[in-house]
């Protein structure tokens, strides 16, 4: 039996990077495996940027959605509720750092995120997209939670 995706938890969601409800979107599902937060992903051919590999800007949107996932469900655990998301829990991104190590094929990927720390409501997730095994971007991203609503 597979596990709900993080994203599936949340839905309705018209997010373009992780919303399910979104069909021009990304649609990607994480979920965790021990302690890292995993997502396997497949790019649309009309996400191609020369010379024939994922265009950046589309990594940089995965990482982005992934991370702040990572850390939306991170405080939902924190609060011992994995399975039903409360809507007054929100996270944004803060800031983003994205190092582009070597070009991504067209291929599958896989994301792997972790929280490395936390300071107050600012939640810091390291986080790494391989390709084929090969590390091919590293990001460091700060989800900001915002004030319960």
């Amino acid at each position: 039996m597979t596990t709900k995706s993080i994203q599936e938890k949340m839905r309705p969601n018209g997010c373009f990077g992780c919303g399910q409800d979104n069909p021009l979107g990304l649609q990607i599902e994480s979920r965790w495996e021990g302690e890292e937060v995993v997502c396997k992903w497949t790019p649309q051919d009309y996400m191609i940027g020369p010379p024939d590999c994922l265009y950046g800007g589309i990594s940089a949107s995965l990482i982005d959605c992934h991370s702040v996932n990572t850390a939306l469900s991170y405080a939902h655990k924190q609060a011992g509720n994995e399975d039903v998301y409360d809507r007054s829990i929100q996270m944004v991104t803060g800031s983003m750092s994205v190092q582009y190590l070597k070009p991504v094929p067209m291929d599958e990927v896989e994301l792997r995120a972790k929280i490395d720390k936390i300071e107050n409501r600012k939640y810091f997730i390291e986080t790494r997209l391989f390709s084929g095994g090969i590390l091919c971007v590293t990001a460091t991203v700060l989800a900001i939670r915002l004030k319960d609503r």
